[in-house]
């Protein structure tokens, strides 16, 4: 499910999150997909130390940006 979500791209989790329940997802449901798919996580600090965490989809972010 979460993987339809990223597509090829990275995403602040928040809006995955969002959606998801938007879907009807729990919490512990969205959880479980993220590690059950293997998303995973990169944290995101501006100059100002403002943190957004994104998920995206290793091998297709690879095939997107890997060159």
């Amino acid at each position: 499910m979460i993987r339809e979500i990223l597509g090829s791209d990275f995403m602040d989790c928040e809006k995955v999150k969002e959606i998801c329940r938007s879907k009807g997802y729990k919490k512990s449901e969205i959880r479980e997909a993220k590690t059950s798919e293997g998303i995973k996580t990169f944290c995101l600090v501006s100059p100002e130390g403002k943190r957004k965490w994104l998920w995206f989809v290793p091998e297709r972010i690879w095939e997107k940006y890997g060159g």
